[in-house]
């Protein structure tokens, strides 16, 4: 059978759609179109799996609550127009293994922690923008308390706290120890993170 593209009317009947394939990477943009986005690069996803089995060994209570480039988060639309994202590294809620099935809502909770890996490009590029600039406005909008923004390029780890509604940034680089607000008793640094 042919899949036959839509204009999805709303983020819910693009995830009720069973025709679409479970396997790709999609992206809706804030006009109903979906697009195909290409997988993660190597490093990117050996990165995610390495903090996610951090995450998992030093905070235990995380066993069911970690997901890494499965579960799809919405969000309102800023920058590149699209209206769901998959991070890299999710930290959800214990609720959301009731209400979440296939994505985390805007009416629901929002996530405990994000961190997503940086693809290669300048500033100028939609890699770079799309996680420093148009994800962070969209998690900050969400009420993600943490967010890490893991650059293998540029060799940090930017982590933005929520605080009174705001991200506060701090950048780690080398072997300083990287303080997370949601998980303080996570040992690790920005070398360790960034090793892959």
């Amino acid at each position: 059978m042919t899949y036959t593209p839509v204009r999805y009317r709303s983020y819910q009947e693009y995830l009720d759609d069973e025709q679409l394939d479970l396997e790709t990477n999609y992206r809706l943009l804030s006009t109903g179109e979906l697009i195909e986005v290409a997988s993660e690069d190597d490093i990117n996803l050996r990165i995610a799996i390495q903090l996610a089995f951090a995450l998992l060994t030093q905070v235990p209570q995380l066993k069911n609550l970690i997901r890494t480039n499965v579960k799809e988060l919405q969000v309102n639309p800023v920058g590149d127009r699209w209206v769901n994202r998959k991070p890299d590294v999710l930290v959800m809620q214990p609720e959301h293994l009731i209400t979440a099935r296939k994505a985390i809502t805007l009416d629901q909770l929002p996530p405990q922690f994000v961190a997503e890996l940086v693809s290669p490009g300048p500033e100028s590029s939609d890699n770079y923008q799309r996680d420093y600039v148009w994800k962070r406005s969209q998690y900050q909008q969400l009420g993600i308390l943490e967010y890490w923004i893991v650059d293998p390029h540029r060799q940090k780890v930017t982590v933005l706290i929520l605080v009174e509604g705001k991200y506060q940034e701090i950048v780690y680089a080398g072997d300083l120890p990287i303080c997370s607000g949601v998980f303080p008793t996570l040992l690790l640094t920005a070398s360790d993170v960034l090793a892959g």
